[in-house]
């Protein structure tokens, strides 16, 4: 909270991140973990308008339920992104944007479940309307982060707002007149409206491979984490784009060093 009141004097946003897990440090019951998040954030945004008055504050949650197997926090679990999508509908009532965790998953390596939990704890938050998502990227619930991953993410991401998109329905998308033009027993490859409308109405893939069994097996037999991989590789051979200043690195290494030598 001492951070958050420095934060607040400056007019810098604060997320005050509430992390209740259900059947341990809250209720086992999701709306019941939801009363504590809620209580721990009033709190603390009272604090934080009594100290600074009229200061940004975001509502940030973590509501992932222990696993009662493993005694583990399920990052990657359905209700992750259950919770996330309705403290988020909450937050919006009280006026304030939200944060919330997501795209994680308890797995330890790439692969089959890691895909699968990034998936269901992402989908609920994008279709619930949060304001801010974090947790691309990572493995072993947040411990870990993994280069790969976050390509995979992107490209989950890619899909699930796809669906949040819809299907938008009007004049043009019907597209009588297109379907009259090119007649019975034609294709629309060759139509106008189809290089108008492809990349808005299809999901186009990076790194999932839709080619065919014969194709793909010729080509090398390449998973999406091969792939991801490989991307990686060439991510890291160029340059960043916008590289930070020497002067601004100069000054950050200075505010850090006093801060190491000041006197606790």
């Amino acid at each position: 909270m001492d951070t958050a009141f420095v934060f607040g004097s400056a007019g810098i946003p604060v997320a005050i991140f509430t992390m209740p897990s259900p059947g341990a440090t809250g209720p086992v019951t999701l709306a019941g973990s939801l009363v504590v998040a809620a209580m721990e954030f009033l709190s603390g945004l009272t604090m934080c308008q009594l100290a600074n008055p009229g200061c940004p504050v975001i509502w940030g949650a973590g509501i992932a339920p222990l696993d009662m197997k493993t005694t583990t926090r399920a990052g990657g679990s359905p209700e992750h992104g259950l919770t996330g999508a309705a403290l988020t509908q909450i937050a919006h009532s009280y006026g304030v944007p939200s944060l919330t965790g997501g795209f994680d998953t308890t797995s330890c390596i790439l692969g089959t479940q890691a895909t699968a939990e990034s998936f269901a704890s992402g989908l609920s938050l994008v279709l619930g309307g949060a304001d801010t998502i974090v947790g691309i990227g990572l493995l072993e619930d947040a411990r870990t982060l993994w280069l790969e991953k976050l390509l995979i993410d992107d490209e989950i991401i890619s899909m699930i707002r796809r669906i949040a998109d819809g299907v938008r329905v009007d004049d043009e998308t019907l597209a009588l007149d297109v379907i009259e033009k090119a007649g019975i027993g034609k294709n629309f490859l060759g139509q106008r409206h189809t290089m108008r409308h492809l990349r808005s109405e299809h999901f186009l893939p990076r790194l999932m491979d839709r080619r065919a069994y014969d194709v793909w097996a010729a080509d090398g037999r390449m998973t999406v984490e091969h792939r991801a991989h490989e991307m990686v590789r060439e991510a890291l051979k160029v340059p960043p784009p916008h590289p930070i200043e020497p002067e601004t690195i100069k000054a950050l290494d200075e505010i850090i060093h006093v801060a190491k030598v000041a006197p606790a």
